[in-house]
């Protein structure tokens, strides 16, 4: 099975990304035959053009396509390394614009899934929603929530579990004289 993630910023990469690749390899294991990471990052306004390094630090990924590949990848499905796809597969929206992640999973012929921060858009198309609140539920057409499942807030668990790490560094700021 192929997952193919989409993203486009430095905070959805480390702060959305990362934490879902982790769990996804914690849950469904490290058999690379079975199971393949792709990511695919988006035009962001706030990009930095360092998310596809900063990406390639996650073991968990198998394969990063970097933004400057994204339209021809939208437009005609070709990646820059020309990336095989599997029959069975899922694309995971963490970032950028919903309605990409939907083109993508219906040219690839997958399921699709997009984590709601705020709003949920095109739910009339997507298989699923994952959403941060109970209001983007709420704001959702009623023949559409079946297909939503509150998670959380994705940034907020990060903060967490980095909170929770006992290899935090100590900083003291002592006043000069």
């Amino acid at each position: 099975m192929d997952i193919l993630i989409l993203s486009n910023g430095p905070g959805e990469v480390a702060t959305w990304v990362r934490p879902v690749v982790k769990a996804l390899r914690q849950q469904l294991g490290d058999n690379r035959d079975r199971l393949r990471l792709s990511l695919v990052l988006a035009p962001c306004s706030n990009g930095t053009g360092q998310e596809a390094a900063a990406a390639a630090r996650y073991p968990e990924l198998d394969r990063i396509q970097a933004v400057e590949h994204f339209w021809p990848f939208l437009l005609w499905g070709k990646t820059a390394d020309n990336w095989d796809w599997r029959s069975q597969g899922l694309v995971i929206f963490l970032g950028g614009d919903q309605f990409f992640a939907l083109w993508i999973a219906r040219r690839l012929g997958y399921r699709c899934l997009i984590y709601a921060e705020w709003e949920a858009r095109w739910t009339g198309w997507a298989d699923a929603f994952a959403v941060m609140t109970p209001q983007v539920i709420e704001k959702a057409p009623q023949k559409d929530r079946h297909k939503f499942q509150l998670v959380g807030d994705l940034m907020a668990e990060v903060s967490a579990q980095a909170g929770s790490e006992s290899t935090r560094s100590r900083v003291g700021l002592l006043p000069g004289s």
